[in-house]
């Protein structure tokens, strides 16, 4: 029985993966675009040449950003067929974990190289309210994942239940 339910947890997680997969890569396409509007959202005063640097940045990061998500998917998708067999392909799936992580990293820098050129472009005065912007968003970010962590607001059946008002009486 126990291998039976395991047997369903595996088939679930391998057939429920790349649906997610792809809903979010279909949400990022022109996601460039939506972030110079949250800037410009953000910092209202910024003149023509900010506007057109930041669309340059965007524009090329967006490029970056994709070929890497492009090459995480190949590389994903290369994992997954490996997790249907039951041959040890440890060999072949282990390098395909590390070109994975090496993806991941390339990624991040890229999104860090991309917030440095957007920040150089920045007066400090439209520096400062950007910081103070993601210091409240990060905020917001960080209370939601504690009260999602907190066990009173876990949806999971609670162990003890309070005693009715009938077998009080």
């Amino acid at each position: 029985m126990k291998r039976f339910l395991f047997i369903v947890a595996i088939f679930s997680i391998v057939n429920i993966t790349p649906s997610i997969s792809f809903a979010q890569a279909s949400n990022r396409e022109g996601r460039h675009h939506e972030q110079k509007e949250k800037i410009e959202n953000i910092i209202t005063d910024l003149t023509p040449q900010q506007k057109s640097k930041i669309d340059a940045i965007t524009q090329r990061s967006s490029k970056n950003v994709e070929g890497y998500r492009k090459q995480l998917k190949a590389v994903r998708d290369s994992i997954r067929l490996f997790m249907d067999s039951r041959v040890d392909n440890s060999s072949k799936v282990f390098p395909l974990y590390e070109r994975e992580g090496r993806l991941q990293a390339e990624l991040s820098k890229e999104y860090y190289r991309t917030k440095v050129a957007i920040d150089a472009i920045l007066t400090p005065e439209q520096f400062a309210r950007f910081q103070q912007h993601m210091k409240s968003k990060h905020a917001k970010h960080a209370k939601k994942e504690k009260f999602a962590s907190d066990p009173k607001n876990s949806k999971a059946p609670r162990e003890e239940f309070p005693k009715s008002r009938r077998s009080q009486k």
